[in-house]
């Protein structure tokens, strides 16, 4: 009987202490799971403007948060040298949120030799990022504590040794005045001939002047060096040249045709589109500019193309008897501009232009990604070139990460279908790397 009573006792004392630290682990000061650490680990929405943390990167339960919402949310970086670089996303077009690291590191040394690469460009901006696919084409606004010389530039991306253009760039120069070159240029404003010297001598002194640079763009690759290279335009010296006609008796009206392609390397870019790759659209930034060049009417029109270059280099890996499907020069359907109702989905045009054009396409419903999935074209299917290989699309240079009966085409968009071997590496998208 003692033995059962002393067996109670060591019970009760257990439970008493259980209670004990149950009580302790519930109170605000103790380690337990308490309800503010449950408030904690939840993800917070994202507000309007955010800073963009040491390490650059933005989750994907943090995206999820404003994934679908119409609204845009900014995120904000600022580096030791007194650049400012500010990114903004369209939450309505982020359908798969992923993480997305949005850091950058900013140089304006050693580039002398791109600059001769891009015909003699005025001002050049070395961009390295570090992160891999996009969610969504997000634009960028970098802010520069210096006036550029530059009206007009072009964000780039080195590729087989030459410059591709991945989109335009709005640049907005402010110079800091200075009251005795500004009393000068005031007394100096009737002199042609002055007014000539002086512009030449703004041309030839490409050194960083006082005051801010805004460089605006959009973006379709997050990953490694990409450059911002700039020049100046005619247009920048009409006003002398107006000047100077004017003192001659000419009118200014003869001066407003002049060619406005500046000396920032445009010709020199490589735009060629046999692989597909990001830069065979040269045109990111197209969903943009639609709007401002919109034509009158009701018609909505896109680019679309359809290459299997990459199997040309790849010809051992081909499956026997598909030979005879691949062009000589890898194009199954070369760009062509074609018309489209609003509201149709890339699938939709792909539809369309192959049965229009006589090619075979063949697609599914995949229930799993809510989206159609291209099997094959022109009667080439994925794996016929490797374990490795199959359809892709991208738009205006980005490859979306979700189905192309998901992606709305907008007027101007330039569409690529290309056939990879690489598992999108061979045709620009690194977004698996």
């Amino acid at each position: 009987m003692k033995r059962k009573r002393g067996l109670v006792h060591v019970i009760l004392a257990l439970l008493m202490s259980m209670l004990l630290i149950v009580s302790t682990g519930c109170g605000k000061s103790g380690s337990g799971d308490s309800s503010s650490d449950k408030k904690t680990d939840k993800t917070e929405t994202l507000a309007d403007v955010n800073t963009i943390p040491e390490d650059g990167v933005i989750t994907k339960e943090q995206f999820k948060t404003v994934a679908g919402e119409n609204k845009k949310v900014q995120f904000k970086g600022t580096t030791d040298d007194g650049i400012t670089y500010i990114w903004t996303y369209d939450c309505s077009k982020i359908q798969n949120p992923a993480d997305q690291n949005l850091k950058i590191d900013f140089s304006e040394k050693g580039l002398d030799d791109l600059k001769k690469q891009a015909n003699n460009a005025n001002d050049a901006l070395k961009m390295t990022m570090y992160g891999k696919g996009l969610i969504c084409v997000p634009d960028l606004e970098v802010q520069l504590p210096e006036a550029w010389q530059s009206n007009s530039a072009y964000l780039v991306k080195e590729q087989a040794g030459k410059l591709a253009r991945m989109s335009d760039v709005t640049v907005t120069a402010q110079a800091e005045e200075d009251s005795s070159k500004k009393e000068d240029t005031t007394a100096q404003a009737d002199s042609s001939d002055k007014a000539a010297e002086a512009t030449t001598a703004a041309k030839k002194d490409t050194k960083p002047q006082k005051g801010t640079t805004s460089l605006k763009m959009s973006v379709t690759s997050l990953d490694g060096d990409c450059y911002i290279i700039g020049g100046i335009t005619e247009q920048q010296n009409k006003g002398a040249s107006a000047a100077n006609k004017a003192e001659n008796g000419t009118t200014n009206s003869e001066s407003e045709g002049s060619d406005e392609s500046g000396n920032s390397g445009e010709n020199s870019y490589n735009e060629e589109g046999g692989s597909g790759s990001a830069s065979s659209s040269g045109s990111s930034g197209k969903q943009d500019v639609a709007n401002d060049e919109e034509v009158s009417g009701s018609s909505h029109t896109c680019t679309i193309s359809i290459s299997c270059a990459t199997i040309l280099n790849n010809m051992s890996d081909l499956k026997s008897g598909k030979e005879e499907f691949v062009p000589s020069d890898g194009w199954i359907l070369a760009a062509s501009e074609v018309e489209f109702t609003e509201g149709e989905s890339v699938h939709d045009v792909l539809q369309r232009v192959c049965k229009d054009a006589g090619i075979q396409m063949e697609s599914s419903f995949t229930p799993a990604y809510n989206s159609a999935y291209v099997e094959g074209i022109n009667n080439l299917y994925e794996f016929d070139c490797g374990q490795l290989s199959g359809w892709m699309y991208n738009v205006n240079g980005w490859f979306p990460n979700y189905g192309c009966s998901k992606y709305t085409v907008q007027d101007g968009d330039v569409i690529n279908w290309v056939y990879t071997c690489n598992l999108g590496k061979d045709v620009g998208d690194n977004s698996m790397y």
